[in-house]
Parts: C-alpha cells; sequence; structure tokens
C-alpha cells in the first residue's frame, strides 16, 4: 500500500442521499425499521461513487483483501435528497510482514459545513507470498 498517503485526503466528492436509494435500501431490508436505517446507512465511505477508485489509488489488492472493521458515528440521520459533501482521508497504515492494515476515515458534511456522519473503515491485504 502507498504509505506517502497517509494523511492524505484520497477523495472529496459532493453528491446527494438520494432519496430513491433510501426507498431502495428500505424495501431490501423489509424490518419495521427499515426506512430509519436506509436514513443513517445509505453509503458506504470507501466506495463512494460506486466505484473502486479509492482501492487503486492506495493501492490495495481487493482479491487479498478483508474488512476488519467499520464504525459509524452520527449526528443525525440524512434527509432524502440532501446534497452531501464527502471527504476521504487514508487514516493510518500499519505494514506487518504477512500484511497490511489501512484505516480509511469518511466524512460527511452538509455544504454548509455540518458533519452528518463519520465512518472509520478497517482492511487487512495480505501479502503476496515470497517466491
Amino acid at each position: 500500500m502507498n504509505t506517502e498517503l497517509v494523511g492524505q485526503v484520497l477523495k472529496r466528492v459532493r453528491t446527494k442521499a438520494y432519496a430513491s436509494r433510501m426507498a431502495e435500501l428500505a424495501q431490501l431490508l423489509g424490518t419495521p425499521s427499515a426506512a430509519e436505517t436506509a436514513r443513517i446507512a445509505i453509503f458506504f465511505g470507501f466506495t463512494i461513487g460506486r466505484d473502486l477508485e479509492l482501492p487503486r489509488v492506495t493501492g490495495m489488492v481487493m482479491e487479498r483483501s478483508l474488512m476488519m472493521g467499520h464504525e459509524m458515528h452520527w449526528t443525525r440521520p440524512f434527509f432524502p435528497d440532501e446534497e452531501v459533501e464527502v471527504t476521504v482521508t487514508l487514516k493510518n497504515v500499519i505494514d506487518k510482514p504477512d500484511r497490511e492494515i489501512a484505516v480509511v476515515e469518511t466524512i460527511f458534511d452538509t455544504p454548509a459545513g455540518e458533519e452528518i456522519q463519520r465512518q472509520c473503515s478497517t482492511f487487512v491485504t495480505f501479502k503476496a507470498p515470497r517466491a
């Protein structure tokens, strides 16, 4: 993994908390609290924009990676069709002999700068066996 990126913003993007996506998620969950859950769990920060750009930028090999943990802290739920500023930062990379551990933080703010949610994702990538 590219340890020179630690502390740097990997991606900054403006998106929306689409009401249609919230409705899809609520329908898939199919529980009494599904609509409320969809308003807080609509995004997974590391793949914001529904792409794998961030794994490529960091040098993370997804075929040898596992998620170790994911934390979500929120100030409030997202509002349907709300504009959201998303900032993804590589917080830390721990290099071990057989693996690397990466910590990625994603912050979701309103355009006015009010924090809505903060996510912290931890991944372990196993190094390729040495020949």
